[in-house]
């Protein structure tokens, strides 16, 4: 079943006739999708409400596309695409981020059944400008089978979740050697989908009490006990407590470990 969001635009247009005067019209910008990757949008025009909202749903039922998700809650990588001077860069997201972009670009995903995506515009903010460049732009993203047949290498992905590991997520039927790749071929991924664009990002600047002196005293305080709470993590992942080379020597001087709510069991091994 299509949804209908009707919320992108909706104005009072005058067109100026000749025997009648200045014709008023509402313009109504409208979007229809199933949340399921189906999703189409259209423009209608009527002296009615109604009846210009029924134009454009019509017209965007007919014009409907199919728009492919990953794993069904995002796009499949970082993509720029542009109509006229408005420019969106889009960036991949993983689950539970959320969709941080343009109050048009979050009804065109609600609509398609992306949940996580970020998107920056850089240029007019049209907004029927927008939804067709967010559209060109989804339309022309590649599948990283599709990709991997391109570039005829495998497409290695690097969550953050996962600490970075590598995971072969396509690879192509005839894989090129290092002796076959050229020198000055790019092979960053985010380079290559983005069409060798940069982001325009602001400049950070550090906050303002690292210019104080009290700031370097404090740097000189926290230099004995630098980094030992990265060194407790790392334990507790690799040992599963925290410990020393003196543990097994003293195994009095291993630290309790701590339980929110204390049985009588757990009271007892603690002052044994």
């Amino acid at each position: 079943m299509l949804r209908v969001c009707p919320v992108h635009k909706m104005k009072t247009v005058f067109n100026m006739k000749g025997n009648h005067g200045r014709k008023r019209r509402l313009s109504v910008l409208v979007v229809t999708g199933n949340a399921h990757g189906l999703a189409g949008f259209a423009l209608g025009k009527a002296v009615d409400t109604r009846a210009a909202l029924r134009k454009a749903k019509n017209r965007a039922g007919q014009k409907l596309m199919y728009i492919e998700c990953y794993n069904e809650h995002t796009v499949f990588h970082d993509f720029f695409t542009q109509f006229g001077k408005t420019k969106v860069f889009v960036n991949k997201k993983p689950e539970g981020h959320g969709l941080v972009c343009h109050r048009a670009i979050k009804t065109i995903c609600e609509v398609l059944g992306i949940k996580d995506l970020y998107a920056k515009i850089e240029g007019p903010t049209n907004l029927q400008h927008i939804v067709k460049a967010f559209f060109l732009g989804l339309l022309q993203q590649k599948t990283h089978e599709q990709l991997a047949e391109e570039k005829g290498l495998h497409v290695v992905e690097f969550r953050k979740e996962e600490d970075y590991f590598p995971t072969v997520v396509a690879s192509p039927s005839l894989i090129r050697s290092q002796d076959q790749i050229p020198p000055d071929e790019v092979l960053d991924f985010t380079q290559h989908v983005l069409g060798d664009r940069v982001v325009l990002k602001r400049k950070k600047f550090p906050p303002f009490y690292t210019k104080l002196p009290s700031w370097e005293n404090h740097l000189m305080k926290m230099e004995k006990i630098r980094n030992h709470d990265k060194v407790r993590l790392h334990m507790l992942a690799e040992y599963g407590e925290i410990r020393s080379f003196l543990t097994e020597k003293y195994p009095e001087c291993r630290p309790a470990k701590f339980q929110k709510h204390q049985t009588p069991e757990t009271e007892e091994e603690i002052t044994q």
